[in-house]
């Protein structure tokens, strides 16, 4: 239904969405609330990055939330990135949003990012490869798949995302990462053989364990 109306809210805001990119779930509010309560002052420069922005839900709402916030989306898909940048200039953060195409699968993809970073927030693919034709139909069909294949195991991106982490978080620096069922136990092992600490998790709104967040 929102590719076919052409938009979803999200936080309370509204975000362009076509099959681009995947529709906003209230689930993936619950990294913000958690952003919110690790970074509580929202009038501080901080510097942001969003690994598969998307839409740009995640990275435009925190920028939304904090004014004096600047930060960056990496992303795969041309067309997503179309899609984020709309999304950015009608929230009206786009002179803080640096939009950036880049691929985690290919070698030394976190050098062009600048940084550091004092958030690092992803709601990576993470669907085993071979169960993507099991979801909903709604999802199988409809949304980009790859938003959804996180590789055999379906934890492919996070290793890419924890191996380049330490080298992207500022001192003190938080990343902040959305998981899917029962998989907390193998992320944290991956982030922990990165080097990082791993707090959490946090429970969304269906009592289901959704993010992790890791400092370095």
């Amino acid at each position: 239904m929102a590719y076919i109306v052409g938009q979803r809210e999200f936080w309370g805001l509204p975000f362009k969405v076509t099959p681009a990119v995947l529709v906003p779930r209230p689930d993936s509010e619950t990294l913000i609330e958690v952003a919110q309560r690790l970074l509580p002052d929202r009038q501080r420069p901080w510097r942001f990055l969003d690994l598969g922005v998307g839409s740009g839900c995640l990275l435009l709402t925190l920028l939304h939330e904090y004014p004096a916030a600047r930060g960056v989306g990496l992303e795969l898909s041309t067309a997503a990135l179309g899609i984020a940048q709309d999304n950015a200039s009608i929230l009206g953060v786009g002179d803080r949003t640096t939009l950036v195409p880049g691929d985690w699968r290919l070698p030394d993809w976190h050098r062009r990012l600048g940084g550091p970073f004092d958030l690092i927030v992803s709601n990576p693919p993470y669907i085993e490869a071979a169960a993507i034709d099991r979801l909903m139909p709604e999802v199988a069909r409809f949304e980009p798949k790859a938003a959804l294949d996180g590789g055999p195991d379906g934890l492919a991106a996070y290793r890419s995302i924890a191996t380049a982490a330490p080298a992207l978080l500022a001192r003190e620096g938080l990343l902040l990462v959305e998981l899917g069922e029962g998989q907390v136990p193998e992320i944290v092992k991956i982030f922990k053989a990165a080097g990082l600490a791993v707090e959490g998790p946090w429970k969304d709104l269906n009592g289901i364990d959704r993010i992790l967040s890791a400092t370095h």
